[in-house]
């Protein structure tokens, strides 16, 4: 119970602190975002603390000097658990858009290493690891890796758009909703009964994205913002921008069902599409712009 009415005190706190955009890279003691990680005082040998990695695998930060790390100096003992909380603080109809940071692990064999989101203040936990399709979760690249060593920095990117823009009787179901103007990120590394020592986990620089905050921003469609070709198509398309902008890809069908999803940051991508002949709707969003083309597959 202590537990939880601490967090939630400092959750409200700071429910008025939404924006669009932060990050944070461990380097200066008075960062602007530090005090967002929160370290689970319930475990007595909590070993999660921001400092400069000085151990064998874990040598230097990703950017240097700090880095949040199951103890910056010594390695991590067994029979232990360490927890530690993050806090977003979007606006609460406004969408939760992407997750960002690099990491390594050296861990214990058999140990938990989890990640957990929650849209409600705790009340209810998501693994994106194992509940990624539930949930409409999205990678920015191969999905990473929780259950085995990773001793270079690799990225975790996690695209949570269509979760934190629903709601309850809307479009999407989900066994879960983001009602809250805050959302938890809590990381736990334990060892349980195992003995051996290992490096534990390092994590550094934290993105959160969040493209929309007060106030809507309106989007323009402009269809000669993208071509498309060859157009009819086996499948394989060619788009084009002329812009190196973030953009969403979305491929439906003429009933409105979401069938292939994609980020991209060129000019020009190349699709392709898995779906049987037909005509689709292709949807590309860039910032306050966006184009609709309809595209033909014969395959």
């Amino acid at each position: 119970m202590q537990r939880i009415i601490t967090l939630l005190f400092v959750v409200f706190s700071f429910s008025a602190q939404a924006q669009w955009y932060w990050a944070e890279q461990f380097e200066q003691p008075n960062d602007s975002y530090r005090d967002r990680f929160v370290f689970d005082s319930t475990h007595a040998g909590n070993k999660w603390q921001i400092g400069r990695p000085q151990k064998s695998i874990f040598d230097s930060a990703y950017s240097v000097p700090n880095a949040l790390v199951t103890d910056s100096v010594h390695t991590y003992p067994g029979h232990d658990t360490s927890v530690v909380t993050l806090m977003h603080f979007p606006y609460v109809y406004s969408p939760m858009f992407s997750l960002t940071f690099y990491y390594k692990l050296d861990m214990h064999p058999g140990a938990l290493v989890k990640i957990e989101i929650s849209g409600d203040r705790g009340q209810n936990w998501i693994d994106p690891m194992t509940e990624d399709t539930t949930y409409m979760f999205y990678w920015g690249g191969p999905k990473p890796r929780l259950d085995t060593q990773v001793h270079n920095w690799t990225k975790f990117e996690l695209n949570m758009e269509d979760w934190g823009n629903a709601f309850a009787g809307g479009p999407l179901s989900f066994p879960h909703y983001r009602i809250a103007d805050t959302v938890l990120f809590r990381f736990t590394y334990a060892t349980g009964a195992i003995a051996t020592t290992h490096d534990g986990w390092v994590m550094d620089n934290f993105e959160i994205e969040n493209p929309i905050t007060e106030g809507y921003v309106s989007q323009v469609r402009n269809d000669d913002l993208l071509q498309v070709y060859p157009n009819p198509s086996k499948g394989a398309l060619q788009l084009n921008s002329g812009r190196n902008d973030d953009a969403k890809i979305e491929v439906s069908d003429l009933a409105g069902r979401l069938l292939y999803r994609t980020m991209t940051k060129q000019a020009a991508t190349s699709l392709e599409l898995p779906v049987p002949d037909g005509i689709y709707i292709l949807k590309y969003i860039s910032d306050k712009n966006y184009a609709v083309k309809r595209v033909v597959v014969q395959h």
